[in-house]
């Protein structure tokens, strides 16, 4: 899955009607994404691109 599928993934599982409730799902598809960065950042050699690809995904959620 490409980190532009996996946003826009993301950000579905959020999402309600409206645009009001697009803004918000994509606030919280972010906030999931800092999540699994903060838990991964931890262990930098191992996961390096495991982090670049969440980092990858929260550009494609800021983007939609």
């Amino acid at each position: 899955m490409s980190p532009k599928e996996k946003a826009e993934q993301l950000v579905a599982k959020f999402d309600g009607v409206g645009l009001q409730m697009r803004n918000e799902a994509i606030a919280c598809a972010l906030i999931a994404v800092d999540e699994c960065l903060g838990a991964v950042e931890s262990d930098w050699g191992f996961m390096q691109k495991r982090i670049e690809f969440w980092h990858e995904v929260k550009t494609e959620i800021e983007n939609l």
